[in-house]
C-alpha cells in the first residue's frame, strides 16, 4: 500500500540543503517558515489543542481521506512530485550547459541544451500549473477552474506564502533577473511542444491537465500563468522581492555566494527539493483541516 499524506509529511527531512534554502528564503516573508515534518504538530496547530485522543482522530479521519481513491491528496502530491522531476532536469541540463564547453564528452549535450530562459520559464510555468491542478484536486474542483484558483491566492499566507516567495526567487528572479515577471510573457510565447517534452513533469501531469492534445496543454498552463500573474507581481512588489535580496537571503543559511544569480539558481533546481517539500506539506495542512472539520 502506498504512504498517507501524512506519512510522506514524516518522512520529510528536518535539515539539510533543501530545508536550509526554505529557511532562508523564509527571512523574506513576516512569521517566516517552520519545517514541520510531525504529523501530531500539525494536528496539534490546526486544532489549537495537544489533546491526544482528539489528535488520534484526526489523524485517523486524515488516513481515511488520503486512501480513498475518489479524493484527490494522493494525485496532488503526485503533482509536486512530477514538477520535482522537472525541476532536476532542468539543472542538470543547465549545469551540462554551463560546463560542456571544458568536458568535450558532454560538449554535445551542452550544444542540444534549449535557449535558457526558455527552459526556465517553461518550468516555472509547469510549477505554477501544478499548483493549480493540485489546488483544483484538494478541493474536489474541474481541472480548468481558473477563476477559484485566483481567488484562492489573496489567501496565501504564512506557510504558503512563503511556498510562493521561494517560487518566485529561486524560479524566476534569481535565473530570469528582476524583471522576470514582466518577461514571462514573451519567454512563453517562445515555448513549444519540444520544451514541454523535455521537462519529465510534464509526461507525468499530462493525464490531469484538460485537453488531449500537447497545444491543449501548453494553451492550459499559458492561462495558469495568466491567473497567478498578477498575484504573483503584487507580492514582489509587497515584499521588494529581489535577485540581491534571495541571494542575501541565502546566504543567512547557506553561506556565502561568489556566483552569478543564474547560477545559484542552476545550483538550486539540481540540489534542493523545494517545490516537492513545500508541496508535500500544503497538501498535509489542507488534509488536516478538512479532517479536523469533519470530526
Amino acid at each position: 500500500m502506498s504512504r498517507t499524506v501524512l506519512e510522506r509529511l514524516e518522512r520529510l527531512p528536518k535539515r539539510n540543503l533543501t530545508v536550509l534554502a526554505l529557511k532562508g528564503i523564509g527571512t523574506l516573508v513576516p512569521g517566516g517558515w517552520q519545517n514541520i515534518t510531525r504529523a501530531d504538530a500539525l494536528i496539534a496547530e490546526v486544532l489549537g489543542t495537544e489533546d491526544p485522543q482528539l489528535i488520534a482522530q484526526v489523524r485517523a479521519r486524515a488516513d481515511t481521506l488520503s486512501r480513498a481513491r475518489h479524493e484527490g491528496y494522493a494525485r496532488a502530491l503526485s503533482l509536486y512530485d512530477a514538477v520535482n522531476r522537472s525541476q532536476r532536469a532542468s539543472g542538470g541540463l543547465r549545469l551540462a550547459a554551463n560546463v560542456g564547453a571544458a568536458l568535450p564528452l558532454i560538449k554535445g549535450l551542452a550544444n542540444l541544451t534549449p535557449a535558457t530562459d526558455t527552459l526556465q520559464a517553461a518550468d516555472l510555468a509547469l510549477k505554477v500549473s501544478a499548483e493549480l491542478l493540485a489546488f483544483t484536486q484538494v478541493n474536489g474542483l474541474p481541472g480548468d477552474s481558473f477563476g477559484d484558483f485566483t481567488a484562492s491566492l489573496a489567501d496565501y499566507a504564512g506557510q504558503a506564502r512563503v511556498r510562493m516567495v521561494a517560487m518566485l526567487c529561486f524560479d524566476a528572479l534569481l535565473p530570469l533577473g528582476d524583471q522576470a515577471l514582466e518577461r514571462l510573457d514573451n519567454l512563453l510565447g517562445q515555448v513549444g511542444h519540444g520544451e514541454l517534452r523535455q521537462l519529465p513533469g510534464y509526461r507525468a501531469m499530462a493525464p490531469l491537465i484538460p485537453g488531449r492534445s500537447e497545444e491543449a496543454h501548453l494553451g492550459f498552463v499559458r492561462r495558469g500563468v495568466e491567473a497567478w500573474l498578477g498575484w504573483a507581481s503584487g507580492l514582489v512588489g509587497t515584499l521588494g522581492l529581489s535577485g540581491q535580496k534571495a541571494v542575501q537571503a541565502l546566504e543567512s543559511t547557506l553561506g556565502p555566494w561568489q556566483g552569478r544569480f543564474e547560477q545559484l539558481a542552476t545550483f538550486l533546481d539540481a540540489f534542493t527539493d523545494t517545490y516537492q517539500h513545500t508541496g508535500t506539506q500544503a497538501v498535509a495542512r489542507r488534509l488536516v483541516e478538512r479532517a479536523a472539520a469533519e470530526i
